[in-house]
């Protein structure tokens, strides 16, 4: 009787799925990547390395963990993806999502996914596909949201960052309360076929209590601040035939705080250019202000070859706090070629070079942070 039970469950189990995969459409894909490229980084006035080195060149030569295997699935109301990727050798998710198509043009998504911010205009292929994300190009990552999407609009309640305050003036400690979800929106505009253009917008708010020890008098203080973090930008798509030409602007106000802005590029993570800071003397948030821009312009003279130039630009610069200022500008550049070998198979040879800029504090000299050149290549297979 026990195995007529578990025969009849499993021939249920199969009918299920033998209903369901009929009523679906699954279509999967992959895509591995191999990352060969050789670096030399140069210290500048940051000082040597541990070994007493001024300049560092290394070989990369690895397994690019943005590789990745999914599936799209698709139904009359419900539709969805997977998406794994691999760091470290172990498998993580990438995209999980479900959307509910509830009318004509319009869907309800729940799951983790790019967020609404997130327009991919450069081909980048250094340092995991870059993409001048981050430096120049506006990112939102992949994060766990509640979506409305339809007609090119997007609007997502996302996962709120947690990022804890540095402290002008004192040591302190800090804990973060999040009382909203991080909001995004943007829409893009089809002019045609080849061209369109985007606009998008984010808004983050969250409490961080703080202690501090006052260094002149040593007394605790203790408070809490609000931190409220908002950016705005846009950008195009323009093609032209063989040619494209594809521009972003965006403007941030503690723009790290809510992870739009989380690389280190080249500054000590202490700065005060990474987060907001909290003033201990005058109980008060020291925003930062950012501006990014990027240009990427592309030439594609045959169906297996393709050329491109980007550039990328951050400037960031906090504001006054007992006296003093904060500011860096950084550049990125980079050129390469799309080889298309076969169909699905590509071979991409890139050359850039990262400017970290100078450092640039009230009342001290000028501190240049150094350089980094890079050459090699980008093999990829999608499957």
């Amino acid at each position: 009787m026990k195995k007529l039970t578990i025969i009849a469950i499993a021939v249920a189990l199969a009918a299920v799925f033998a209903v369901t995969a009929s009523a679906n459409e699954w279509n999967l894909y992959g895509s591995a990547r191999m990352a060969t490229f050789w670096t030399s980084e140069d210290f500048k006035d940051r000082g040597d390395d541990v070994f007493g080195r001024d300049s560092v060149d290394d070989l990369q030569w690895d397994f690019q963990t943005n590789s990745r295997i999914g599936a799209t699935v698709k139904g009359d109301m419900i539709s969805g993806r997977f998406e794994y990727g691999a760091g470290g050798g172990n498998a993580n998710i990438r995209r999980l999502y479900g959307v509910w198509n509830f009318m004509e043009g319009w869907g309800l998504k729940v799951g983790q996914d790019y967020t609404p911010i997130t327009f991919f205009l450069s081909g980048q292929a250094f340092d995991t596909d870059n993409g001048l994300l981050f430096v120049g190009n506006a990112y939102g990552a992949r994060k766990g949201q509640v979506a409305v999407e339809g007609m090119g609009f997007k609007f997502a309640a996302i996962s709120p960052e947690r990022t804890a305050l540095q402290f002008d003036g004192a040591v302190g400690t800090t804990t973060t309360e999040r009382r909203f979800p991080k909001i995004e929106a943007s829409y893009e505009f089809k002019l045609s076929d080849t061209m369109s253009v985007h606009g998008f917008a984010g808004w983050q708010f969250y409490q961080q209590l703080w202690n501090a020890i006052d260094p002149a008098t040593l007394a605790v203080v203790q408070n809490d601040q609000d931190i409220t973090s908002y950016m705005v930008g846009a950008g195009a798509d323009l093609g032209f035939g063989p040619f494209f030409v594809k521009p972003q602007v965006s403007f941030y106000q503690n723009g790290a705080a809510a992870g739009w802005l989380n690389r280190n590029l080249g500054l000590n993570t202490a700065l005060p250019l990474q987060v907001p800071i909290i003033n201990a003397t005058t109980n008060s948030v020291v925003d930062v202000d950012s501006l990014m821009a990027m240009l990427a312009l592309g030439f594609k003279p045959t169906e297996t070859l393709g050329l491109e130039f980007g550039v990328g630009y951050v400037d960031t610069m906090s504001d006054p706090s007992n006296g003093v200022e904060y500011e860096n500008t950084y550049m990125e550049y980079y050129l390469q070629a799309v080889v298309t070998l076969a169909k699905g198979v590509f071979l991409v040879p890139e050359v850039g070079y990262r400017a970290y800029g100078d450092l640039e504090v009230t009342g001290l000299p000028d501190q240049d942070l150094g350089s980094l050149f890079y050459a090699g290549l980008k093999w990829q297979i999608n499957f």
